[in-house]
């Protein structure tokens, strides 16, 4: 089952990339340059294993297998976009092999597309024990990205370009992904497995043909087998009190993200093709006074909210829960500084503007303060955007307590606009929501990615004086028009609901948006 994905584990896929960033060029290589083993003098996907045996640490009877069986791109990057025309539509998939500056592109049959997130079943998964007992037999969506990738060319590409992941939420309308030329990516990132007291197993991973045939993958690199040799993760009673297999704070993504002054740019093979995007850093460009010119400013939309529910808080309230996404259709990215007003927990937020990577104005825009509450502890910016509650004649029936953002790009929406950012973290756009004792913080919005909170709690709306009925859940962001951006004719959205039931059992009933039912988990859809 895909888990919901909450804000914690958005920050962390978002973050990633942050506190590593690699330099990330085109090779240039020269006729008689070696490369590595693998190599077939013309564009292939090979699925290649890195052992023959693999050491697996299980914990209270449960395996995790970490990245051992990789997809590897020989002597070409391979780029796939997957869009849709809209959100009831069928997702379109392309694959496109990139030799130097000539890019072949096809498209995939609609049967073998798994919506944002790669190819339907495309990974077949079996584990059997020593005497041909089946352990498990999986089929998995294959995504052609990752989050760990390695070098298998000598004169490939010397670091990531495209995204981590691959999918979005249930609003994302464009993703791009890919693999980079002489790179790998892990066939599967998440393999984990009740061990059913075996201590050895064999593990096969076979890619389906239909999906092969696609990739062009040869016949003999369509499978992998590796032995596995089953551990105790925890000998001796040795992971007592430590809380299991490692917690992320809420915005443990936050804790190394100091001011980078130089960062490497994206460059993708065969030139930028529009999606190359100059870090932030580096000298200013010249800084004029006056209105910021367009080819500068964000473009900011709200989407529907989801992810709705009801519960009885912890003070005895009921109340309406929901998810809420803001997103930078761009082309320029949402960048916003904070510095300290003297010894005051206060800053003045400053909007700046860019043109190719360069700073080119700046407009005071607001004030951050500093939230000191668990899982915050750190410098929020305040009215970016606000949640309400509107009855049939949009009368606001109850407001989130939702006041400030720690902004960050959490969720790809579209990455086929024109200046989308695939890698924020190397392009200076990850966001540092500071310390109690910063001095100066920045919180940006690359252009194609939004910010989704779950408000949930004190953030969630009250429902103790709504009564049963049809309402509105209306999104703003940047309400009072503090941030400049291209227009804010886009900047509300609504969903209907309907709330029901009594007090301390309140309902809610969520009609599908547009032919999609976002109150399922992102991922079960079918």
């Amino acid at each position: 089952m895909v888990k919901p994905r909450t804000r914690t584990r958005q920050l962390a896929s978002a973050g990633i990339g942050l506190v590593a960033a690699a330099l990330v060029v085109t090779a240039t290589v020269s006729a008689n340059s070696g490369p590595a083993s693998g190599s077939t003098g013309k564009g292939t996907l090979k699925l290649v294993a890195a052992a023959d045996t693999v050491e697996v640490e299980a914990y209270e009877g449960t395996a995790y297998v970490q990245p051992s069986v990789w997809l590897a791109a020989y002597d070409a990057a391979f780029e796939f976009h997957a869009s849709h025309a809209a959100y009831d539509k069928p997702v379109k998939l392309t694959k496109t092999v990139i030799r130097g500056k000539k890019r072949t592109t096809t498209t995939a049959p609609a049967s073998i597309v798994d919506g944002m997130k790669g190819f339907k079943d495309g990974l077949r998964v079996t584990l059997k024990n020593k005497s041909g007992k089946v352990i498990l037999d999986q089929k998995r969506p294959l995504c052609p990205g990752g989050y760990d990738r390695q070098r298998v060319q000598t004169d490939g590409a010397t670091g990531p370009v495209y995204p981590e992941f691959c999918g979005g939420n249930w609003f994302t309308k464009g993703v791009l992904y890919g693999i980079e030329r002489g790179m790998a990516v892990p066939a599967v990132s998440d393999l984990e497995f009740q061990t059913k007291g075996e201590t050895k197993l064999t593990m096969t991973m076979r890619i389906s043909k239909p999906v092969a045939d696609f990739l062009g993958l040869p016949k003999a690199s369509r499978t992998a087998k590796q032995n596995l040799v089953i551990v105790d993760g925890c000998p001796e009673g040795g992971c007592e009190g430590e809380g299991g297999m490692g917690i992320m704070a809420a915005h443990g993504a936050d804790d190394d993200q100091g001011a980078r002054t130089v960062v490497p740019r994206e460059s993708l093979e065969g030139g930028d093709n529009g999606r190359g995007r100059l870090p932030l850093g580096g000298a200013p460009g010249e800084i004029k006074p006056g209105k910021p010119k367009k080819d500068t400013l964000p473009d900011l939309i709200s989407l529907p909210a989801w992810q709705i529910s009801t519960e009885v808080d912890e003070g005895g309230t009921d109340r309406l829960n929901f998810a809420a996404n803001e997103w930078n259709a761009g082309p320029a990215p949402m960048v916003v500084e904070g510095f300290r007003r003297g010894t005051s927990p206060v800053m003045d937020a400053y909007q700046m503007f860019y043109r190719d990577g360069k700073q080119v104005g700046t407009k005071k825009t607001g004030t951050m303060e500093f939230h000191e509450a668990p899982e915050h502890d750190h410098w929020h910016f305040l009215d970016f955007a606000k949640y309400e509650l509107i009855n049939a004649k949009d009368k606001v029936v109850s407001t989130s307590g939702k006041q400030s953002w720690c902004l960050a790009p959490t969720d790809p929406v579209d990455l086929t606009v024109p200046g989308a950012t695939l890698r924020p973290g190397q392009t200076g756009l990850e966001s540092a929501c500071g310390e109690k004792s910063a001095l100066w913080l920045r919180e940006t919005m690359p252009t194609g990615w939004g910010d989704t909170y779950n408000q949930a709690q004190t953030q969630a709306f009250d429902l103790s004086k709504v009564k049963n009925g049809t309402y509105r859940i209306k999104v703003t962001v940047n309400p009072d028009g503090n941030l400049y951006e291209r227009t804010r004719s886009n900047n509300i959205s609504y969903r209907t609901i309907t709330i029901g039931g009594k007090a301390g059992a309140r309902t809610v009933k969520v009609p599908p948006y547009q032919g999609i039912d976002t109150e399922t988990w992102w991922g079960e859809e079918e």
